[in-house]
């Protein structure tokens, strides 16, 4: 995960418990900011395991070439309208995170 998805999450909220990162305002040496880079497994825990009726899902794409967090209803076959796609595991939870986050439907 880089810095500016860290900071992203940090700015919406999420905990930042964990073991911190430095980093620096490149306009400003004077100010250095702190945020946590969540594990894969502080990312899902974050999450809730349901939405109504569908489940939590992580999974591969595209050969492996990118992850997919989501939300998915097994009964329907059919997906939620959170979708996230980034090319690690821990930044398509980070992006899933955000979208809840902003949707309102994750009580933080």
């Amino acid at each position: 995960m880089d810095n500016s998805l860290a900071k992203e999450l940090k700015d919406a909220g999420f905990p930042q418990n964990g073991s911190c990162d430095m980093h620096s305002d490149i306009n400003d040496s004077t100010l250095v900011e702190r945020f946590v880079h969540p594990t894969l497994s502080e990312l899902i825990d974050a999450c809730p395991k349901q939405m109504g009726s569908a489940t939590c899902v992580l999974g591969s794409a595209n050969q492996s070439q990118a992850w997919v967090a989501c939300y998915f209803d097994f009964r329907t076959n059919r997906g939620a309208e959170l979708n996230e796609t980034e090319q690690t595991p821990d930044e398509a939870v980070a992006r899933l995170w955000l979208a809840l986050h902003r949707s309102g439907r994750q009580q933080l």
